[in-house]
């Protein structure tokens, strides 16, 4: 033996590597290969439930803004009904409100038309009437100009009194 070499020693510690190697690779390799196997199983079938769960997250949230499109889109018809109908109520009241103001403004012409006949009526009464007076005071004085004259300015007075009261009275109504 050269160099103190035992190839004796040598070959028993290859097979011993050899056995240990094979027992290690039986009792370890095999098990640690299938648990990382399991885990990119796992793995990938998280990824495929993750890419599942995307896709579902996006396909709701597609249909999500599409009703929230639809909601708004039915809001504004809402809305444009409703002003309409607010547009049209309110034309309708505005012609109600004509329509009556029209009704107030005749009724007030009738009225002041009635009120001139009347005042004009009785305007008409009271000359006559003072017509009468003078007449019979003409006939029943002697008949003198000056007489004549006073009378006259009289009578004119008289009217004059009378048109202003009744006119006072028309005022106060």
């Amino acid at each position: 033996m050269p160099l103190n070499i035992d190839f004796l020693q040598i070959l028993l510690h290859m097979l011993n590597f050899v056995l240990l190697a094979g027992g290690l690779t039986f009792l370890l390799y095999k098990p640690v290969n299938r648990f990382l196997e399991q885990r990119r199983e796992q793995f990938a079938g998280e990824e495929k439930r993750n890419r599942e769960s995307a896709e579902e997250n996006e396909k709701l949230r597609t249909e999500y803004e599409q009703r929230l499109r639809r909601a708004d889109e039915e809001i504004a018809e809402r809305k444009k009904a409703a002003e309409k109908e607010w547009a049209d109520l309110s034309a309708q009241y505005i012609r109600e409100a004509q329509e009556k103001a029209a009704a107030i403004l005749l009724a007030a012409e009738q009225e002041a038309e009635e009120r001139k006949e009347h005042i004009l009526e009785s305007a008409q009464t009271e000359i006559g009437e003072l017509v009468v007076c003078a007449t019979q005071k003409l006939l029943s004085d002697t008949v003198t100009p000056e007489r004549n004259s006073a009378l006259y300015d009289e009578f004119i007075r008289l009217a004059e009194d009378t048109i202003t009261a009744e006119r006072s009275k028309h005022d106060k109504k």
